[in-house]
């Protein structure tokens, strides 16, 4: 009797301790969802490259006065003229005290914006300068050219400008091999994707709870944060 106490006490503690394991999920577990983790480190590293490449060195200016930012480290056109384009990447909002919030996953897409002919994939980071482009794009999503003005941040305006005179919705830099991207974002459309969302939180939190509630913490997003991140400038 004692013996089969014991085979059942043991039993219960192993149940525990895999239910421990397998249960609750958390962006830093070892369970962390390897696609969702890999958008979110390839989003930290063009950041990063940009910020050390001349050719995008304004970015800087317009991440340091930034609402939010939406990474797409890949948009792959799917046709040669025809057909759609568009990519998965993650939408994070920057606190008045210049933190970053963690991500959330959205996408770019539609048939109508387009890559420079000849350009298959480019890196594309959006920086959004004013709230109601950014909550829109949170709550409902947006058209860009329907719901938001947009123009790359590396032409039109430079420099210090941007920093006070956000004459665009959104800004935007497109990198292929380190080169500056032409292209038009005119028809793209952004949308939230609830499935990674899900996927990297583990249950199911809305975009607003994720960037601007702070509902939720992702430890797997520190390198983007730090990435993002642009020490005020001296006065």
């Amino acid at each position: 009797m004692r013996r089969r106490v014991l085979a059942v006490l043991a039993i219960l503690a192993l149940g525990a301790l895999l239910s421990g394991c397998y249960g609750a999920h958390s962006p830093s577990s070892p369970e962390t969802p390897v696609y969702e983790q890999g958008l979110v480190d390839k989003a930290a590293l063009v950041v990063r490259g940009m910020r050390q490449d001349p050719k995008f060195k304004h970015i800087e200016v317009y991440l340091r006065q930034a609402k939010g930012v939406l990474v797409l480290p890949s948009v792959i056109k799917a046709g040669f003229i025809y057909g759609g384009q568009g990519g998965n990447g993650v939408l994070l909002a920057r606190g008045t005290d210049g933190e970053w919030s963690s991500p959330a996953f959205y996408t770019l897409g539609g048939g109508s914006f387009g890559l420079q002919i000849g350009v298959q994939e480019a890196a594309i980071v959006l920086v959004f300068m004013n709230d109601k482009a950014f909550r829109a794009a949170i709550d409902t999503g947006l058209t860009i050219g329907a719901d938001a003005t947009a123009a790359a941040g590396t032409a039109g305006v430079t420099g210090e400008v941007a920093s006070t005179h956000a004459f665009k919705d959104v800004y935007y830099f497109a990198d292929v091999g380190g080169l500056f991207a032409g292209l038009s974002l005119e028809g793209g459309v952004i949308h939230e994707r609830d499935g990674l969302n899900k996927a990297y939180y583990g249950q199911i939190f809305t975009p607003r709870q994720i960037v601007l509630e702070h509902k939720v913490s992702a430890s797997g997003a520190a390198m983007l944060k730090e990435a993002l991140t642009v020490p005020a400038k001296a006065k």
